[in-house]
């Protein structure tokens, strides 16, 4: 699969702080994205049948702290327990929780896995070996309404774990555009699979 591969040999190259770093900048403009949405904004819902952009900001705030928490026993040595985190994990926040709290919450998640990367500071010192079960997500590059996308699970480790969250991150800060540019009629083009090579 290409997409595995692809994230196998970036993350080969990656320095614990070249990571870090990559992830940091992720979730800051992500961070930044948001706090420019409105209420009325987070709450609509362009496209009938795709999330909000509040159901957006709940899934990855659940996802960032679950991916934490697994990172931290990979970077332990130890297979995470517990069933993966699921590709569209959110809490049901999102339907009654005010927007600060949301966005808060958002915040506090990507805190918390950059606080937990700053431990890393020698790769060598780690242990080896340990990997947890991911639950990739691809969209086809020309997706239209009605393109499925491919879900499938990979065994990863903890370099590749957390790559995949800065991925993540850039993928749904994709998706947060383009819904915002719904609601005002604007066009947002980009390759749902823009993942695939995103910038370094």
């Amino acid at each position: 699969m290409q997409a595995v591969e692809y994230v196998r040999t970036r993350a080969a190259k990656l320095t614990p702080a070249g990571l870090r770093e990559r992830i940091r900048a992720a979730a800051q403009e992500l961070d930044n994205l948001v706090a420019e949405v409105t209420e009325a904004e987070a709450r609509a819902r362009p496209f009938p049948d795709k999330w909000t952009i509040a159901e957006v900001v709940d899934h990855v705030a659940q996802t960032q702290i679950r991916a934490a928490e697994e990172l931290r026993h990979l970077l332990e040595g130890r297979r995470p327990p517990g069933p993966p985190v699921y590709e569209a994990l959110r809490s049901g926040a999102a339907a009654w929780a005010p927007w600060t709290e949301l966005t808060d919450g958002l915040r506090s998640a990507h805190r918390e896995l950059v606080a937990l990367l700053e431990t890393v500071s020698d790769e060598s010192a780690l242990p080896t070996g340990a990997t947890a079960r991911a639950i990739l997500v691809i969209h086809p590059a020309k997706a239209d309404s009605h393109s499925a996308p491919q879900i499938f699970a990979s065994e990863l480790g903890w370099k590749e774990y957390a790559l995949v969250q800065r991925l993540h991150l850039i993928d749904h800060r994709n998706q947060i555009k383009k819904l915002r540019a719904a609601q005002t009629g604007r066009v947002y083009s980009y390759s749902d699979a823009q993942w695939l090579s995103p910038p370094t």
